[in-house]
Protein backbone atom coordinates (compact mmCIF):
# COMPACT_ATOMS: atom_id res chain seq x y z
CA UNK A 1 0.00 0.00 0.00
CA UNK A 2 1.61 3.08 -1.01
CA UNK A 3 0.76 6.37 1.03
CA UNK A 4 0.27 9.69 -1.07
CA UNK A 5 0.80 13.03 0.50
CA UNK A 6 -2.60 15.54 0.84
CA UNK A 7 -0.65 18.30 2.19
CA UNK A 8 -1.30 20.10 -1.11
CA UNK A 9 -4.89 19.37 -0.90
CA UNK A 10 -5.35 20.49 2.73
CA UNK A 11 -3.55 23.59 1.22
CA UNK A 12 -6.09 23.97 -1.43
CA UNK A 13 -8.84 24.23 0.83
CA UNK A 14 -7.55 26.34 2.98
CA UNK A 15 -7.07 28.63 0.63
CA UNK A 16 -10.05 28.33 -1.17
CA UNK A 17 -12.37 28.76 2.37
CA UNK A 18 -9.88 32.01 3.36
CA UNK A 19 -10.91 33.61 -0.10
CA UNK A 20 -14.75 32.28 0.32
CA UNK A 21 -14.44 34.23 3.64
CA UNK A 22 -13.37 37.47 2.16
CA UNK A 23 -15.56 37.18 -0.67
CA UNK A 24 -18.83 36.80 2.10
CA UNK A 25 -17.53 39.37 4.32
CA UNK A 26 -16.56 37.05 6.82
CA UNK A 27 -13.65 37.70 9.54
CA UNK A 28 -10.54 35.63 9.00
CA UNK A 29 -10.68 32.19 11.15
CA UNK A 30 -8.48 32.41 14.09
CA UNK A 31 -5.89 29.82 13.58
CA UNK A 32 -4.11 30.26 17.42
CA UNK A 33 -5.16 29.98 20.81
CA UNK A 34 -3.54 32.65 22.78
CA UNK A 35 -5.22 32.39 25.94
CA UNK A 36 -7.71 29.44 27.55
CA UNK A 37 -10.33 31.54 30.49
CA UNK A 38 -10.15 28.81 33.60
CA UNK A 39 -13.48 28.03 34.28
CA UNK A 40 -13.08 27.49 38.36
CA UNK A 41 -10.83 31.12 38.95
CA UNK A 42 -12.24 32.61 35.44
CA UNK A 43 -8.19 33.52 34.90
CA UNK A 44 -7.07 33.85 31.03
CA UNK A 45 -4.56 31.69 31.01
CA UNK A 46 -1.64 30.39 28.17
CA UNK A 47 -3.03 27.06 26.58
CA UNK A 48 0.35 25.28 28.10
CA UNK A 49 -0.88 26.33 31.87
CA UNK A 50 -4.17 24.62 31.15
CA UNK A 51 -5.01 20.92 31.72
CA UNK A 52 -7.88 19.60 29.83
CA UNK A 53 -8.09 16.66 31.61
CA UNK A 54 -9.29 18.14 34.76
CA UNK A 55 -10.69 21.53 32.93
CA UNK A 56 -8.67 23.94 35.38
CA UNK A 57 -5.71 25.83 35.38
CA UNK A 58 -2.11 24.72 37.25
CA UNK A 59 -3.25 27.15 40.22
CA UNK A 60 -6.52 25.88 40.74
CA UNK A 61 -5.32 22.18 40.41
CA UNK A 62 -2.32 23.11 43.05
CA UNK A 63 -4.99 24.50 45.41
CA UNK A 64 -7.41 21.73 44.73
CA UNK A 65 -6.60 19.53 47.45
CA UNK A 66 -5.76 21.68 50.18
CA UNK A 67 -8.42 23.59 52.44
CA UNK A 68 -8.74 27.13 51.40
CA UNK A 69 -9.12 30.22 53.72
CA UNK A 70 -12.23 32.02 53.49
CA UNK A 71 -12.36 35.30 54.99
CA UNK A 72 -9.65 34.27 57.52
CA UNK A 73 -11.98 31.70 59.78
CA UNK A 74 -10.34 28.22 58.98
CA UNK A 75 -12.99 25.17 59.12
Amino acid sequence: MRRTRLGWWRYAAWEFRTVLRRLLGLPSAPALVYAIRCPRCGEWVKPGRFDLLHMACRTCLETLARPRRTRGLLW
